[in-house]
């Protein structure tokens, strides 16, 4: 019998974790791993102080990793260091993301026989971080409140709150969800199933957007839809199959029929 343990094997989320790590190592020397990450380091510090600091789950977020540290250094860490390095740490998950999301611009080059044009290169160049991933939401319903409606969508990690406006389609987010199920249910892709009902898991994490247009991409055995914030920018990336989406449009005409009649 041999004397290494055995390993459990990988899922096909994690495998290409893992192959978008090693590219990402394979392409850098040292001195442009610093640069690059010290940079998305940055970006991620900018993030994280416009939009997560006042948020109770981030807080919530700290704390567990301060925990962890705890566990995991047995004590070794000042305790007045430990909040900082929790808050590196965090800092640094996100910034790491954000750089095997986005290759390089000499990658896209590389990639291509043809040279980009200037303006195509800025525009991929300023694209903003798609932060968040919403993993085939099972949960979902919606809300009324004394400025409009909300629809809540969640994976039990993370709770997208959508602001809809006075009515299902004032922001177009029926028509664009009607478009985008239709495409996935005419695509050549297992179409998914409703999973029975759970007690529901208390997200770590809850973000708020008012619906500003969405995007459909094509991932194989399924699509993503990325959601855009006010200003355009992605924020959000949905990953869903036929049945979730048919859930979803099932509750949005609910609200247009009970909001017409």
């Amino acid at each position: 019998m041999s004397e290494n343990p055995e390993r459990e094997p990988h899922n096909d989320d994690e495998v290409d974790l893992f192959e978008e790590i090693r590219s990402y190592l394979n392409q850098q020397s040292g001195d442009e791993i610093y640069e690059d990450i010290r940079a998305a380091y940055q970006g991620a510090q900018g993030f994280v102080k416009r939009e997560l600091l006042e948020m109770e789950e981030y807080k919530r977020m700290l704390r567990a990793l301060e925990k962890l540290l705890e566990e995991e250094f047995s004590g070794m860490i000042n305790p007045n260091l430990r909040g900082r390095m929790a808050e590196v740490l965090y800092t640094y998950g996100l910034a790491h993301y954000s750089l095997l999301q986005h290759p390089t611009d000499e990658d896209e080059e590389s990639s291509s026989s043809e040279e980009p044009n200037k303006e195509s290169r800025e525009s991929s160049g300023s694209r903003p971080l798609i932060i968040y991933d919403l993993w085939f939401p099972q949960d979902i319903a919606i809300e009324r409140a004394q400025d409009g409606y909300y629809m809540h969508l969640s994976d039990g990690r993370i709770d997208l709150t959508l602001y809809l406006g006075t009515s299902a389609n004032e922001r177009s987010a029926l028509v664009d969800l009607v478009d985008h199920w239709g495409y996935a249910a005419a695509a050549d892709a297992p179409p998914g199933s409703v999973q029975p009902g759970n007690d529901r898991i208390t997200p770590m994490l809850t973000i708020e957007l008012d619906y500003a247009g969405s995007e459909l991409i094509d991932a194989e055995d399924h699509v993503d839809i990325i959601f855009f914030d006010e200003k355009s920018e992605p924020l959000v990336r949905m990953h869903a199959r036929a049945a979730e989406l048919r859930m979803i449009v099932d509750e949005l005409q609910a609200l247009e029929q009970d909001s017409s009649s």
